[in-house]
């Protein structure tokens, strides 16, 4: 049987590779068309579902603008009675829907409520009080805790107006956030494969606000990976990606009607295995079929090599007996077709075989002159290493030796950190006790946060009594430095004070500063003469008089921060610093000229004094300053509040930007707050 008649064997193996490649082909296309058929399908669930939220919350809020436009509420004789029991009429009507109603006043006073909770009570300024009382929005909604409920609740509120046009008050109905479950339970209801899946409704900022995995992290939780909410964001073409094992699909809402929405988030994940689960059942299909094929073609086959395997057969044993040394083994096959000329082969092989041998052994002779130079090599390598175990015994006594000094030096620096302990019980004796501060301004609180043990800041005040007047005179010094040498400044400050006010009787705030100018630049020798020395100091300092509530102030580049029925005013400092001589002052030695300011305080008037270490401190995700414009809306959010409240959140909210970004304090910080 010559090789061309052989070759028709070879369709067999046509057969295999024919059916593999179909195989491949009709199941990439299949998946491919699958996968198509079975996102578009979840893609449409989802746009459903959201779609649904977007209709009730549209339905919420046409029912709170028909709650705002009864003739009722806007009624402004309406006597407390009256308002109370329409609220309830109102809640009746709609007991199914909403848990409660509530109706405020302008200043977010509740003057009714449909369950009688918190009633004359103020609402704090939450973020849909913010767009009322601004008049972004007539109406609005959001999802958040209820301050009379104490859970979760979708809050619609909208302003009530009279026929004038003006606003007498604001009504308020809570619907419980179990309504959204409905809703995404009616969605994927008739979808067997949704049933599977984990479902999150986000806010913009990616907080919980539905979860069938997470139902405990409703608004006090962010969704666990962010790094998919930005991608997607990043993506915004891509409906779909595959994370890990599990597919994601993101829908944002794009609101219903009138209804804009609130730009959520509906994500949806499924395992991969359950959203191709009809590819894997197509595949194993395809894959049965074309093995009944490949069975049926080997069958085949194995008829067929009957009739050429034999001097195959005859050549592997000759290869086997040449494997095992013998190379006179040569195979007797006399064909003329490809398999006689590999067995002349064969033959030619074994003669060169005979000849490597030869070529080997005449190796192997001088192998053995190369490993008796090795053995020689080896015997100088354990000489050195001995060597190296000797230089071993030196390093270890060196380290020991440095051990010894290490503990010389602990107990140093042992030594001098109890000496500064002791300099900050110093310090902070020397600090003015809180009793007479209390008596006039109990009030008021006193954030205190030095960088280091010892603090550069320093507080000062005291009761004066001038031309038959009693004032209160106090200041806040930020000085050059922290730590040791910044303590030493802060108490330079405070014995310039005390010597120029309590001993000096001077109370005018523009000279008590002039004053500490000169005498800093005249203890440290700052003068025309000195090199560029910075050390000095800033200082705000205020004047009150106790009958009449007059306070003057001036301030040596530190600002005065002041609220008044909730407007802000800052009343900034002069741009000079106390004491230090730069290469500007030596060209201009001549004392300082500050202005002083006068404000008349009246009753709940708030003014903060403070050094430049909270603006300064770094943080936030980029590691950046915490700056004069956040520290003022941080002043304006909780001025309100109780002063000793106040000082927590201050503390709570610089402690919380550093960690971000595992910053350490950057500077000495005391903010003071005072409430008239």
């Amino acid at each position: 049987m010559n090789i061309y008649k052989k070759l028709v064997l070879l369709c067999l193996f046509m057969v295999i590779f024919t059916g593999v490649t179909i195989y491949v082909f009709v199941d990439y296309e299949s998946r491919k068309t699958l996968e198509k058929q079975i996102t578009a399908r979840i893609e449409k669930q989802s746009d459903y579902a959201i779609g649904n939220i977007d209709r009730f919350i549209y339905e919420r809020v046409i029912d709170i603008q028909q709650l705002s436009q009864d003739p009722i509420l806007s009624y402004q004789s309406i006597s407390q009675a009256e308002l109370t029991d329409r609220i309830k009429e109102l809640q009746l009507k709609n007991d199914l829907m909403y848990r409660s109603i509530s109706f405020f006043d302008p200043m977010r006073l509740r003057l009714a409520d449909s369950r009688d909770l918190n009633i004359g009570k103020t609402h704090d300024l939450t973020t849909y009080w913010e767009k009322i009382d601004q008049g972004q929005q007539e109406f609005t909604m959001d999802i958040s805790p209820s301050v009379s409920l104490n859970i979760p609740v979708m809050h619609f509120a909208a302003v009530v107006r009279n026929d004038m046009g003006e606003r007498v008050g604001t009504v308020v109905t809570r619907a419980e956030l179990s309504w959204i479950n409905s809703i995404f339970e009616e969605s994927i209801a008739t979808d067997s494969l949704m049933r599977n899946a984990d479902i999150d409704l986000l806010d913009k900022e990616g907080t919980i606000l539905y979860s069938n995995t997470n139902p405990d992290g409703v608004l006090k939780e962010k969704y666990h990976d962010m790094e998919q909410l930005a991608y997607f964001a990043d993506n915004e073409e891509e409906k779909n990606h595959l994370f890990g094992n599990k597919i994601y699909f993101y829908t944002r809402e794009s609101g219903y009607e009138s209804y804009a929405g609130n730009n959520w988030i509906l994500l949806i994940a499924l395992p991969e295995d359950a959203v191709y689960q009809p590819v894997y059942d197509l595949r194993k299909q395809i894959g049965i079929t074309l093995a009944l094929v490949i069975l049926l073609a080997g069958l085949i086959a194995f008829i067929a090599a009957r009739f050429f395997v034999k001097p195959i057969l005859s050549l592997t044993a000759s290869a086997k007996e040449m494997g095992e040394g013998n190379l006179e083994a040569i195979p007797n096959i006399k064909t003329r077709d490809e398999i006689g000329k590999l067995a002349q082969s064969f033959g030619q092989m074994a003669n060169k075989l005979k000849s490597k041998m030869r070529e080997q052994d005449e190796s192997n002779i001088e192998l053995a002159a190369i490993n008796e130079r090795v053995e020689l090599k080896y015997i100088q390598i354990n000489e050195q290493k001995v060597e190296i175990e000797l230089s071993k015994d030196q390093i270890e006594m060196q380290n020991s030796a440095l051990g010894e000094a290490f503990k010389e030096i602990e107990k140093q620096n042992k030594s001098i950190t109890s000496s500064i302990h002791y300099a900050e019980r110093i310090q902070r004796s020397i600090l003015p006790e809180h009793d007479i501060f209390n008596k006039y301004f109990p009030h008021s609180f006193m954030l205190y946060k030095p960088r280091d043990i010892v603090s550069g800041d320093f507080y000062w005040f005291d009761e004066i009594e001038k031309d038959g007047k009693r004032h209160l005179v106090i200041a806040v010094g930020d000085c050059t430095g922290h730590g040791v040498p910044g303590g030493f400044m802060s108490m330079l400050g405070n014995n310039l004070l005390t010597t120029i006010v309590t001993v000096g009787g001077q109370i005018e705030p523009a000279i008590v500063l002039e004053e500490v100018d000169a005498d800093i630049r005249k203890v440290l020798h700052q003068n025309e003469h000195s090199s560029n020395s910075q050390d000095g100091m800033e200082i705000a300092f205020c004047t009150i008089d106790l009958e009449t509530l007059k306070m003057k102030y001036a301030g040596a580049h530190r600002a005065l921060y002041f609220f008044r029925n909730g407007e802000f005013t800052e009343i900034k400092a002069d741009r000079a610093s106390l004491g230090g001589v730069s290469r500007i002052r030596k060209r201009k030695l001549t004392n300082l000229q500050l202005t002083t300011h006068e404000i008349q305080l009246q009753k709940d008037d708030i003014f903060y004094l403070f050094s430049d270490g909270y603006k300064d401190q770094f943080g936030g995700e980029l590691g950046r300053v915490f700056s004069s414009k956040r520290f003022k809306n941080v002043l304006y959010k909780i001025h309100q509040k109780p002063m000793e409240h106040q000082m927590k959140i201050l503390d709570e909210e610089i402690m919380a930007w550093s960690k971000i970004s595992n910053q350490k304090q950057t500077d000495d910080i005391i903010v003071m707050g005072i409430r008239v």
